[in-house]
């Protein structure tokens, strides 16, 4: 038995969450035996399908020091149960530092109390975004405790090279048995787009996303404001986040608002539509910020699994330089060079059969069944 278990009150169609449930369904498909366990004291409560199941506690009102003691309890008696079930053979996978905190693992999580193993998935440097934010305290905390924790796992998956050179090197683990998985996307989960027409004279780019700093879309304002060429280049911004309205004054302040389209959240049928009706696609333009200079993200598999061209300043283990639909920029905070991005859409442009050869590279390196058959082969050797 492959046990996912997330601790989470996000809506069940966040990324994290969908992320999860196609790596089960996919293990399953390619005969892991695996559930999906969501822990949670949302009062929404969800149906259950399939591999996915939910366990619930009690929501605490108060946000006092006693009331997260008391949910740190909860939650550590639930994990605890979830140990005690498992046995020799089985195994327990969760996302590190995500989605069970530190204050949440019970006696059960470490070695000499447990007969399953522990495959923890790392998706990111912790201590290097909680440094950029300032947070010392965690910090040391991260290093120090979650140095100690992530050492009582038996295997580590990074989502990059530098994300898993980074874990293997610490002190507790380097001898740990480890893998690089990058993130997939559920193909078949979105259509095919069927492109606008091509305007020499005029550009439309797209981002979806919950708008944060290390998304850049700073960059890309900048270096619309610094352009004086003939083209008419404009981006449409579909989602929320932390960051819009910085974005938004910075907009105003560049003098660029005419060129920028703010259209709020959109899903189903109207985020399909947007997918129609602009040109090339925002990745992300700040990782960098994070200081990763590697990312696999989930917003650029669906660019490609839709059929969008796509810009990114970072490397991805999925998109090498050969890939023509990937633009590669400065990882820097310069502003975005707009005759780059202009060449470049006028270079994909001009291979009308585009959305049918990202889909099919998509099909090919990107669908969750061919990311999970990776897992599948690390857990046998786990086991071996």
């Amino acid at each position: 038995m492959f046990k996912y278990v997330i601790v989470s009150d996000d809506n069940p169609d966040s990324g994290v969450l969908k992320k999860a449930r196609y790596q089960v369904d996919a293990l399953n498909t390619l005969g892991v035996k695996s559930e999906l366990v969501i822990v949670t004291q949302e009062v929404r409560k969800q149906e259950e399908s399939g591999p996915v199941h939910y366990v619930y506690f009690d929501k605490l009102a108060e946000k006092s020091l006693l009331s997260r003691f008391r949910r740190a309890k909860k939650i550590r008696s639930v994990i605890s149960d979830i140990i005690t079930s498992l046995d020799h053979g089985d195994i327990l996978y969760y996302r590190a530092f995500g989605s069970l905190m530190l204050s949440y693992l019970p006696v059960t999580f470490f070695r000499p109390f447990r007969r399953c193993r522990i495959i923890s998935e790392h998706n990111s440097i912790e201590y290097r975004e909680l440094l950029l934010e300032g947070s010392y305290g965690s910090v040391i905390k991260n290093l120090v405790l979650g140095n100690f924790i992530i050492g009582q796992s038996d295997g580590i998956v990074g989502v990059t090279e530098e994300i898993t050179r980074y874990w293997t090197r610490r002190f507790f683990y380097r001898n740990l048995p480890h893998s690089t998985i990058p993130n997939g996307f559920s193909v078949t989960s979105v259509a095919v787009r069927k492109p606008p027409s091509y305007t020499p004279q005029e550009l439309h780019v797209l981002f979806v996303g919950n708008v944060s700093r290390w998304h850049g879309l700073d960059r890309f304002l900048q270096g619309m404001a610094a352009y004086r060429g003939p083209v008419q280049v404009n981006v449409h911004i579909v989602g929320d986040g932390d960051a819009l309205e910085n974005v938004k004054t910075l907009a105003h302040s560049l003098a660029v608002s005419r060129s920028v389209h703010v259209h709020g959240f959109l899903g189903g049928p109207d985020l399909d539509k947007v997918f129609d009706q602009y040109h090339i696609a925002i990745g992300s333009l700040g990782i960098h910020r994070n200081g990763m200079k590697e990312a696999s993200a989930l917003k650029v598999r669906e660019y490609c699994s839709r059929g969008i061209p796509f810009m990114i300043s970072n490397n991805d283990p999925d998109f090498p330089a050969t890939f023509s639909y990937c633009l590669s920029l400065p990882p820097d905070d310069t502003p975005i060079s707009m005759d780059t991005v202009i060449r470049f859409y006028h270079t994909v442009y001009a291979h009308q059969s585009h959305p049918g050869e990202m889909r099919e590279y998509a099909e090919e390196h990107l669908d969750w069944p061919v990311k999970m058959m990776e897992m599948k082969r690390f857990i046998q050797n786990l086991g071996a």
